[in-house]
C-alpha cells in the first residue's frame, strides 16, 4: 500500500474521539411521527404532522441542560419531577426538531398534548433489574463499546460522596434540592459508583435517562 493510499484509509476511520458516546444507527420510529387533527400554521407554513425522531440524536446532556434551565427559568412545576411536565416534554421535542420552543407552545392543545404523550412514551424504557442497566442500544464510550453497566456500586458511596455530589451540581449551577430528582446527580453518583467519568453517562442517549435515574436512586440502596 502506498503513502497517498495509507492517507486515504486512514481518513475513512474514525478516531476515538469521533466513536465516543456512539450507539448504533436507529431505524425511523413511525411512532414519533405526530399526526395532527388539522393543519397546524407557524410562521408562515402550515404542518400536518411533527417528526421527533430527531429524539434518538439527543443525549442526556440535553435533558441536564434543560431541566438546569427551566429551573433557572422559575418553572416551578419541574422543580421536582421534571420528566413529567409539559414543559421538559416540549423542549425536548424542540431539540430534537430543532424548531423554536415558541413552535410548541402556540401549538393547539390537541397537537400539543399528542407531543407530549409521544415524548414520554418513548422515555420510558424499561427499568435495571438487579441494579444492572442494560442499554437499548451498544454504545462507545473512549474505543470501549457497551451493553450494560453494573450499578450495585452505589451501596458502597458514602456521605462524603454525596457532599462531593452535591457541590459538583451547585458548580453547575444547580439549586441543591432532593437530590433524586436531578439528573445530573444521577450522572455523578453512577459515575461514582462504577469509576468512570460522568461524562460516560451524559453521553447515553436521552432515552436512557429515566432508567439510569430510577436505579440510581432504587429504594434497596437506602433500606
Amino acid at each position: 500500500m502506498d503513502e497517498e493510499q495509507k492517507i486515504v484509509e486512514m481518513d475513512r476511520e474514525e478516531t476515538g474521539a469521533e466513536r465516543d458516546g456512539k450507539t448504533a444507527q436507529p431505524q425511523r420510529r413511525e411512532e414519533l411521527v405526530v399526526k395532527l387533527k388539522a393543519p397546524y400554521r407557524f410562521e408562515g407554513k402550515d404542518y400536518d404532522e411533527i417528526d421527533l425522531n430527531g429524539l434518538e440524536k439527543l443525549t442526556i446532556q440535553t435533558a441536564v441542560d434543560i431541566q438546569l434551565e427551566l429551573m433557572s427559568g422559575q418553572e416551578v412545576a419541574a422543580m421536582l419531577v421534571t420528566e413529567a411536565t409539559t414543559a421538559f416534554a416540549l423542549a425536548l421535542a424542540a431539540k430534537a426538531t430543532e424548531k423554536p420552543i415558541e413552535f410548541f407552545k402556540c401549538m393547539p392543545l390537541g397537537g400539543a398534548k399528542k407531543v407530549v404523550n409521544a415524548v414520554r412514551a418513548w422515555l420510558t424504557s424499561g427499568a435495571a433489574e438487579n441494579h444492572v442497566m442494560v442499554f437499548d442500544r451498544p454504545y462507545v464510550f473512549q474505543d470501549k463499546e457497551y451493553t450494560q453497566i453494573d450499578l450495585s456500586g452505589v451501596a458502597d458511596l458514602n456521605a462524603m460522596h454525596l457532599t462531593e455530589a452535591e457541590n459538583r451540581m451547585s458548580q453547575a449551577g444547580f439549586f441543591i434540592t432532593e437530590n433524586s430528582f436531578n439528573f445530573l446527580y444521577a450522572c455523578i453518583i453512577a459515575g461514582m459508583a462504577v469509576k468512570l467519568p460522568e461524562a460516560f453517562f451524559l453521553g447515553l442517549p436521552v432515552r436512557e435517562l429515566l432508567k439510569l435515574k430510577n436505579a440510581v436512586n432504587d429504594a434497596d440502596f437506602f433500606a
